[in-house]
């Protein structure tokens, strides 16, 4: 964003901004060329993933004590930090020899809670995992909890699946295959087990997070093959549009029913990180009060007081990032929140799981 379009925003009168404002927090990199975050709480502590000077993948965490390398001290080769629960518990997955494991790390100290090709790639608050299993190429999504791996199998007739969100009630989204051969986002449950969540038009959909009420977010194809970013209550979908492009992704919802992810905007030659309030698609880029001169291109978490994590270009180098969207008191003159109403190539074999870790300079 240049300083002309920086202060027209800000100097606007209250009804044209009537979206949150952000305070961007760079959470720097490990040394190499890209960092992602893909997980955050509701202390503000965020993980995610980054490319080391030597080009290496290494989980990391984030906290008032800085950014800190889950990988470094480790035995692993590589790393990635997914999510992170209210108790800092962190889901991810490490790499041994070339095969993955699905990981916990609490307190620093890592233990795998999956056997070989599997991945960890979300975590509630009672310390449950989901993510995927890998057994001859095939991905099943599974929940672990207390050393108890349930693999919760396919839709029926499918041949993938691989679990993205999953809440405190135990109801997990993700996405899988259908008989048809169709990747279908999709929510179980304990009771019920795997419901197709559909599509807005198009062949294909993606399920990425669930929050407590059981509201998913993701992205389906609409029946122009593009894809859009959606919010489902597990029977409709509601299309959330885009930044003007054609494109747009959503991976993360908190309890308010929030949304983030990422848009391309209009000319399709970017994409830039959004919030959605309200039914409301706000490029986070027209929120920040200081952009320091870059750009967010892609956001994939957020917690219950609307922070939100991703990646910006800073000075020409991906950074991991992390945005504060201050109390109302604290907002700048005019302007307050609105109030809410109500997969790269040693993962080939698993589509899905691109697109939220290796997008760009990590793939």
């Amino acid at each position: 964003m240049n300083w002309i379009r920086l202060i027209s925003i800000l100097a606007a009168p209250a009804f044209t901004v009537a979206g949150p404002i952000y305070t961007l927090t760079d959470l720097g990199t490990l040394g190499g060329s890209a960092a992602m975050a893909t997980g955050v709480n509701n202390l503000g502590q965020a993980v995610g993933t980054a490319t080391t000077m030597f080009g290496y993948m290494h989980a990391f965490s984030f906290s008032a004590s800085g950014l800190a390398d889950l990988t470094v001290n480790s035995t692993a080769t590589q790393g990635q930090a997914a999510a992170i629960n209210n108790a800092g518990a962190i889901a991810g997955t490490q790499y041994f020899g070339g095969q993955t494991y699905a990981t916990v790390w609490k307190n620093g100290v890592a233990a795998n809670v999956g056997g070989a090709g599997s991945y960890a790639l979300a975590i509630n608050d009672a310390g449950a995992v989901a993510g995927m299993l890998v057994n001859n190429g095939q991905g099943n999504a599974f929940v672990a909890l207390n050393g108890t791996v349930i693999d919760l199998g396919t839709f029926s007739g499918g041949s993938w699946s691989a679990a993205y969100g999953l809440n405190d009630a135990g109801d997990v989204a993700g996405t899988g295959m259908t008989s048809g051969g169709n990747f279908r986002a999709f929510v179980w449950t304990p009771a019920q087990g795997y419901a197709d969540l559909g599509t807005l038009g198009g062949a294909a959909s993606y399920g990425m997070a669930i929050n407590a009420s059981g509201f998913i977010a993701g992205s389906s194809q609409v029946s122009s093959g593009y894809a859009h970013a959606f919010i489902s209550n597990g029977t409709s979908m509601q299309d959330l549009g885009t930044l003007g492009g054609v494109a747009s992704y959503a991976y993360g919802i908190n309890d308010a029913g929030n949304a983030v992810g990422y848009s391309w905007t209009s000319g399709n030659v970017a994409t830039h990180g959004f919030i959605e309030e309200g039914g409301v698609m706000w490029d986070i880029n027209a929120l920040l009060i200081d952009a320091r001169g870059g750009e967010i291109t892609q956001l994939y978490g957020i917690n219950g007081s609307n922070q939100v994590v991703g990646t910006g270009v800073l000075n020409g180098v991906e950074h991991a990032v992390l945005l504060t969207d201050p109390p109302a008191s604290d907002s700048a003159p005019g302007v307050s929140s609105v109030v809410t109403p109500e997969p790269a190539a040693w993962l080939c074999t698993c589509a899905g799981l691109a697109a939220i870790y290796l997008r760009k300079r990590l793939r």
